[in-house]
């Protein structure tokens, strides 16, 4: 069975409600996030997948960074239909890559 580290997270202060194994901190006042995993075994990539906690807003994994100390580093993007940054409950799911 593939590794894999999973969540949910409260957009407006960005506190886990569920999941263990990462951290997660907003990185600009509405509507962005880093979620930070600690190496993980085997070394692999992750694939990183986001959910909408509401409608009528998307979600975007930015920018996804596999560290020299095996780390990761996802950065999310939130944003409303007009397109502007906006603070939403998100799930998410990293898996290893195979």
């Amino acid at each position: 069975m593939p590794q894999y580290i999973a969540g949910a997270v409260r957009g407006t202060n960005a506190t886990i409600r569920y999941g263990a194994g990462f951290s997660v901190v907003k990185t600009n006042q509405f509507g962005s996030y880093r979620i930070s995993i600690p190496p993980t075994a085997g070394g692999r990539l992750l694939v990183p997948v986001v959910t909408p906690g509401t409608s009528n807003v998307t979600f975007r994994v930015s920018s996804y960074v596999m560290n020299p100390d095996g780390s990761h580093t996802i950065d999310i993007e939130c944003r409303d239909v007009h397109g502007a940054l906006f603070d939403s409950d998100f799930t998410f799911v990293a898996i290893a890559a195979s």
